[in-house]
């Protein structure tokens, strides 16, 4: 695993690291425990991560879908500048990136893979089938496990491990859909649950955007959660051939953000209304004890 030098750039440092922890409470926790001479080199890929997704997200309230879309289309060209080595000096993310970039060697067609992510967003295609959302959280969550195996295990693994880190990237971005469910279609008019699960459930849209929890909702986020389940699960064996001070730090991740879809089910599945969240307590005690199984068993008998 490459280690990144950095001296005299602690302002830049703070400044990584504080938006780091700002946007993502959950990972940058799990950060602590990998390697010190990664973690800032984690946390400018995370924040490069979130430059793409928030002009998804957030830009596109601000200045519209073709405005959006054409500074997507230049992100794509700075990421080119960058990663030959002539970043926008204006920007402390691209330096830093082509940093990282010059001594790590990143895979390029991860990053690229999440701007395609953004433009699914922009262009409004929907999520008609469950490959759909598949497909989609590939581009947005598994290109992210694969980007940051530069940081996590040696060259010469990066192939064999690359399809588990993956995967775990795909029931990540499944746990935000499912969390995120009354926010995307308040905020963004957004669906990403599949139509078809919609129509097999009797959920229509117009209850999402009412805000109702219909009889049948809940089955449907059963559903997506066995989804992201099933893709943890498949993740872990990669997660276990990590080299040992790597392990822990993606294992914790893995863990907190797994336990979102309790919270979901702790919240009677109204994700519409309520936003889900890990209180810190639980995220520590998982750190030491997984025990994800036996909530979710205790959460589904009472329902």
């Amino acid at each position: 695993m490459p280690t990144l030098s950095l001296d005299g750039y602690a302002d830049e440092d703070q400044w990584i690291w504080e938006s780091f922890r700002y946007h993502s409470r959950t990972f940058s926790l799990a950060a602590y425990l990998l390697p010190r001479s990664v973690q800032m080199s984690v946390a400018t890929l995370y924040l490069f991560c979130r430059r793409v997704d928030s002009i998804a997200d957030q830009r596109v309230l601000e200045v519209g879908r073709k405005n959006a879309l054409d500074e997507v289309h230049a992100v794509r060209d700075r990421l080119d500048a960058t990663l030959d080595g002539h970043p926008p000096d204006e920007s402390v993310l691209w330096r830093r990136l082509a940093k990282v970039h010059a001594h790590a060697s990143l895979p390029p067609g991860p990053l690229y893979e999440l701007i395609e992510g953004a433009t699914w967003d922009l262009e409004a295609r929907p999520i008609t089938t469950a490959q759909d959302l598949i497909d989609y959280s590939n581009l947005v969550g598994g290109s992210v496990g694969a980007m940051m195996l530069p940081f996590l295990a040696p060259e010469d693994r990066h192939e064999t491990l690359e399809p588990a880190a993956r995967r775990l990237g795909i029931a990540m971005q499944i746990t935000n859909i499912v969390r995120d469910v009354g926010e995307d279609i308040e905020d963004l008019d957004r669906v990403y649950l599949p139509e078809e699960w919609l129509d097999a459930h009797t959920v229509s849209p117009e209850a999402l955007r009412n805000a109702r929890v219909v009889p049948e909702y809940p089955t449907l986020l059963e559903r997506a959660m066995e989804t992201a389940e099933r893709y943890y699960r498949k993740s872990f064996d990669g997660i276990s051939a990590l080299p040992l001070r790597s392990r822990y730090g993606i294992r914790a991740a893995a863990r907190m953000y797994r336990e979102i879809l309790n919270e979901v089910r702790a919240n009677d599945y109204d994700n519409l209304r309520r936003r889900a969240y890990v209180p810190l307590r639980r995220k520590l005690w998982l750190l030491v004890h997984d025990a994800y199984q036996r909530r979710k068993g205790r959460l589904s008998a009472a329902a």
